[in-house]
């Protein structure tokens, strides 16, 4: 029989940026449905004299410990006998044996690339991380996979060690400015992106005219930031780690110890965690913003389509009536828009639609009957058979494997 937690400890959760704060919402959602309590612990407590004591004292049956908050990682089995949870955990040998909870690197490397490649571009770019992080090369090599698999070459931007800040922005105003005109760039997350973007600026180039650019996270990391709000990025399900982090406590004696992931859904298929292969959580959609704007720099209307697309089309906006605010014949911006983005106008509508789906179905205050209402859809049954047919799950089965 499972013994029930009375205190859930969790461990160097940095409260005040937003990533840990959906990480705690999720566990906060699984320990609300087993009668849990949670207890923060901030970051650094771990590693003071007297911690073991000080968690003792807690009476934790679980401890989920959050390694990314800083490169100084606690130790494997921090409480002992406790069942123990790493959340973005190193690669090193003593977390192997581990349970972890990990980012599927090549699921958020795919969905960048499914972003970047509508309208065909030319080239395709990546930009790793300043540090030559395990996650940021898992990045890099799957976003190559993608380009070689369609024929394009991918250039790469790769970290150099001991290098410091000024001497890499210069290397990358250097480099951004010798890329191939309207470049396809992947940034490994946003705060790469936003370097990338101030490059582009330096040397008097523009994303999203002179390239387009995807991050990761979609995540204000450095609160009101006008960047961060121009930059398309793969939003991480943060809040489905953390609930899963939750879930595997109760499996660390051998039962309930799977969860789901998937390069489109999470529910698509699922992985068993063990101590030699952590469980993962992929990305929820992609936040498309300004920065994949310019895929439509052929025809400056194309360019206001897409925008008003991604502002109206909750909203019930449709094909004709977006054709009938543009000064040409229905059939020639069909055509226009088509060859800019890839696909048609109808497909840019329903693809903002069903990424509010997704946002809004993740909710689980959010009743799965009132979500076509709020993104636009005739009727619930046309958002469920899209959704079905996207996925291959139907919406309540999505929800459900969140739980």
């Amino acid at each position: 029989m499972t013994r029930e937690l009375e205190n859930l400890v969790l461990i160097s959760f940095r409260l005040a940026e937003e990533k840990y704060r959906r990480e705690l919402a999720g566990v906060r959602r699984y320990a609300k449905s087993r009668g849990w309590r949670v207890v923060t612990v901030e970051p650094g407590r771990e590693s003071q004299p007297g911690f073991e004591e000080f968690l003792a004292g807690l009476h934790p049956a679980g401890c989920i410990v959050e390694c990314s908050a800083s490169f100084a990682n606690p130790p494997p089995r921090i409480g002992g006998a406790i069942p123990t949870v790493y959340l973005d955990s190193p690669s090193r040998i003593p977390w192997r044996r581990a349970l972890r909870m990990d980012c599927d690197n090549a699921a958020v490397a795919k969905a960048a690339f499914r972003e970047l490649s509508s309208g065909v571009p030319p080239s395709y770019a990546v930009v790793g991380f300043r540090h030559s992080a395990v996650w940021s090369r898992k990045r890099m090599a799957e976003f190559r996979k993608c380009c070689r698999a369609v024929g394009r070459p991918c250039l790469a931007f790769e970290p150099k060690p001991e290098e410091d800040a000024e001497t890499r922005r210069a290397r990358l105003r250097g480099w951004v400015s010798a890329l191939p005109r309207h470049c396809a760039v992947f940034a490994v997350n946003d705060t790469v992106a936003k370097d990338v973007v101030r490059a582009f600026r330096a040397v008097g180039m523009s994303v999203p005219y002179d390239a387009t650019l995807v991050g990761v996270d979609g995540i204000d990391h450095e609160g009101s930031d006008a960047l961060v709000a121009d930059i398309s990025s793969v939003r991480l399900d943060f809040e489905q780690a953390g609930y899963l982090a939750a879930k595997m406590l109760v499996g660390a004696g051998g039962t309930d110890r799977t969860c789901g992931t998937g390069d489109n859904c999470p529910a698509r298929r699922s992985r068993r965690a063990s101590p030699s292969r952590p469980a993962t959580f992929g990305p929820l959609l992609v936040d498309q913003r300004k920065s994949t704007r310019g895929r439509g720099r052929r025809e400056p209307y194309v360019l206001e389509a897409v925008e008003t697309i991604r502002r109206e089309a909750c909203d019930g906006l449709t094909a004709a009536a977006l054709a009938a605010r543009v000064h040409c014949s229905r059939h020639l911006f069909e055509m226009r828009f088509r060859e800019a983005m890839g696909h048609s106008v109808l497909e840019e509508i329903l693809q903002v639609r069903i990424s509010r789906a997704i946002d809004l179905l993740s909710r689980q205050e959010v009743p799965i009957g009132a979500i076509a209402q709020f993104c636009g859809f005739r009727s619930d049954i046309a958002l469920r058979k899209l959704f079905r047919k996207r996925f291959g799950i139907g919406m309540r089965e999505w929800r459900g494997s969140r739980r």
